[in-house]
């Protein structure tokens, strides 16, 4: 088998591939998303080819500066590839867009996609305009809204349902779906650089402001990055708002 993951794929615990070596599970590689399969590269940083120091598997990024395609030769060596990535739900996260190339590499080495499905954090709602397909870019790959709504189980299911992929073709899917989940649940995920699930749920809107030097710190996301804003004292631009929660 393949894999598709990075280090949000935990399992009580323990990262997937460390699980499947100790079960013997003949991996032939793993398919690295952006940031790296370790999470250790910065946003849009390119992502070379590499070993995993801990496993000996070798690692194939999908964000290595070129144009993104999966190598078709480690999915003729398998029966299955398995998904298990946790998404935020937004449609300039690339891990969705990386998860569609991959669809479309299966279908031309007939292998089956089995994504272990995780909850989407910002999945209760469903929030700003679809994409012009003419603006379709690596960070936008499809005709969804900015806030989709969706788990990468149920948009891999859109994309087959809406014939999003090449020629309209399917893919043989498989989704493994969360318990007890649903699109009101809000809990503790592994996310990706964003250390909590509070923090992710108010990343959206934060996201449009000029935060800068503070991507990864525990509590980036919870703050204002806007020069006119000032202490009441001050008299600043956003003084009638200091008594605001956020």
């Amino acid at each position: 088998m393949a894999l598709f993951a990075n280090h949000t794929a935990v399992v009580n615990g323990k990262h997937i591939l460390d699980l499947l070596i100790e079960n013997k599970v003949n991996v032939v590689g793993v398919f690295g998303p952006e940031h790296g399969f370790r999470g250790r590269a910065d946003a849009g940083e390119h992502v070379q080819n590499d070993v995993d120091k801990k496993t000996g598997v070798r690692i194939f990024s999908l964000y290595n500066g070129k144009d993104g395609k999966p190598n078709t030769d480690v999915l003729k060596k398998t029966d299955v590839l398995v998904v298990d990535i946790q998404d935020v739900g937004l449609r300039f996260y690339t891990y969705y867009i990386s998860m569609l190339q991959l669809m479309n590499a299966c279908v031309k080495t007939k292998t089956r996609m089995l994504i272990l499905d995780r909850p989407n954090p910002n999945g209760s709602y469903v929030d700003g305009p679809l994409l012009d397909m003419k603006h379709k870019s690596g960070v936008g790959a499809l005709p969804i809204p900015v806030v989709h709504g969706l788990t990468l189980g149920e948009m891999a299911g859109m994309i087959n349902g809406e014939g999003w992929l090449d020629g309209a073709a399917k893919c043989r899917l498989s989704v493994v779906t969360c318990n007890n989940y649903t699109h009101s649940t809000f809990g503790n995920y592994p996310l990706l650089r964003l250390l909590t699930c509070l923090t992710c749920s108010r990343y959206i809107s934060i996201r449009c402001l000029p935060v800068r030097r503070h991507r990864c710190k525990p509590r980036s996301w919870h703050r204002f990055a806007l020069s006119a804003i000032r202490t009441p004292e001050d008299g600043g631009l956003c003084a009638q708002f200091h008594t605001a929660k956020c």
